[in-house]
């Protein structure tokens, strides 16, 4: 006995003979961050460097220098697979792992890419090949190649000269040209500066005894999100430092958001806030510090002193100053004043916020700064049974001198005190 519906046997022969159906969806089309002359002018300026480096191609292997130069979409932070590309006299060509070229060929300055398989036997992923295969292909195999030797693999190093015997391997760092912005980008920075600034100083203004880090770090998104509408597509929730009382101690601690809501602001606590919002990955980014009623007369010494110390750094920062002389205007003023610095006075901050491997202003650095490059500048001191406290401004070297980033009106740099 059988009951409710029958069901209905397939006709296999039916289906298996039957005409494959027409393609259900076509690939779809994204739009670059920039207009296609951004990136046009920045491989002419790595191709002008190649020149005067006597380099024939260079191979990018770095993620942000891969992104500045393609304009992809693919998120090589949620891949993790190498993504090269090769830069010489004839068009750019991608390497990039099979998973994700149909999405880099949707949504590149780059027309043509050669894709690498999965295919072990440790490391899944072998672009150094096809690299060499391709070098081959257009006449390199016997040329000078640049690659950049901070962050190539030695593995990576060694394979590539044992497949082309014949090539010279030579230093060169896309990075180095990518850090000078250009008006476009140097456009973004400022938009999420300011947009941090006014989400900042509504967050200072609305901050009450009783609210958790978690609390302030909400805030601050809301904000965020408020000013930038639908340009806010990454947050730096994760990232933004929020630091309550004894976690002021912490720097860099990683904390779940039921830690963060477990620490709440009292009367007499002090807060270090260092939120950062993106616009087209470009962060906007500032540090300040907040105190619940009468701050330790320690904190007003140290607050006053690091806000010396970044006015000095300024009335320094110029183009052709090396980056030591800039940190010792700051570092200097701040040893006088009775209080240790143990961290550099400046990092390049550029695409998902540092680039601080690249170019930091520290004792004895002899590389000299370049009008567009940016820097965070945290002015900061470590004081014993209290903690870190301190300002910081983002700063791009002009052709004169140095300019702070943003209107400085809005969210300044004084000791907030509630």
């Amino acid at each position: 006995m059988t009951t409710g519906a029958t069901r209905r046997t397939p006709d296999v022969a039916s289906v298996s003979e039957s005409t494959p159906p027409a393609d259900l969806y076509t690939p779809v089309t994204y739009e670059l961050p920039f207009p296609r002359a951004e990136y046009e002018a920045r491989h002419e300026r790595v191709k002008r460097h190649m020149a005067r480096a006597e380099v024939d191609a260079t191979i990018v292997t770095t993620a942000r220098d891969f992104s500045w130069l393609t304009g992809t979409r693919v998120d090589f932070y949620a891949a993790e697979s190498p993504q090269w590309l090769i830069v010489w006299e004839g068009g750019p060509i991608g390497i990039v792992r099979r998973l994700e070229a149909m999405t880099h060929r949707c949504c590149s300055f780059v027309d043509e890419w050669v894709e690498y398989p999965d295919e072990g036997p440790i490391n899944p992923y072998d672009p150094v090949l096809y690299a060499a295969n391709i070098l081959k292909r257009i006449g390199l195999a016997q040329s000078r190649i640049g690659v950049n030797l901070r962050v190539t693999p030695v593995e990576d190093y060694l394979r590539l000269q044992s497949l082309l015997p014949g090539v010279r391997l030579a230093d060169f760092r896309v990075e180095q040209i990518r850090v000078c912005r250009s008006a476009s980008e140097l456009e973004c920075i400022r938009r999420a500066n300011n947009v941090n600034r006014r989400a900042l100083a509504r967050t200072i203004e609305a901050l009450e005894p009783g609210w958790s880090e978690w609390d302030v770090v909400m805030h601050l998104a809301q904000g965020h999100e408020a000013l930038l509408g639908d340009e806010y597509y990454y947050s730096a929730t994760g990232g933004t430092v929020c630091q309550v009382g004894p976690h002021m101690l912490h720097m860099h601690a990683v904390r779940t958001p039921r830690e963060r809501n477990a620490r709440r602001i009292a009367r007499g606590d002090g807060v270090w806030i260092e939120p950062g919002i993106f616009v087209k990955t470009y962060v906007g980014c500032m540090i300040r510090t907040i105190w619940f009623g009468e701050p330790p007369r320690r904190v007003r010494e140290a607050l006053d002193a690091t806000h010396e110390a970044l006015e000095r750094l300024l009335r320094v920062m110029a183009p052709g100053r090396t980056a030591h002389e800039v940190d010792a205007a700051a570092r200097d003023h701040l040893v006088a004043a009775g209080f240790e610095m143990q961290h550099r006075s400046g990092y390049a901050s550029n695409e998902r916020w540092s680039d601080a491997g690249i170019l930091s202003l520290t004792p004895d650095n002899p590389l000299k700064l370049e009008a567009g490059q940016v820097f965070h500048c945290p002015l900061h001191v470590f004081l014993p049974g209290i903690g870190y406290v301190g300002a910081s401004e983002q700063v791009c070297v002009t052709a004169t001198g140095c300019e702070v980033i943003g209107d400085r009106s809005v969210c300044s740099r004084p000791l907030y005190i509630k």
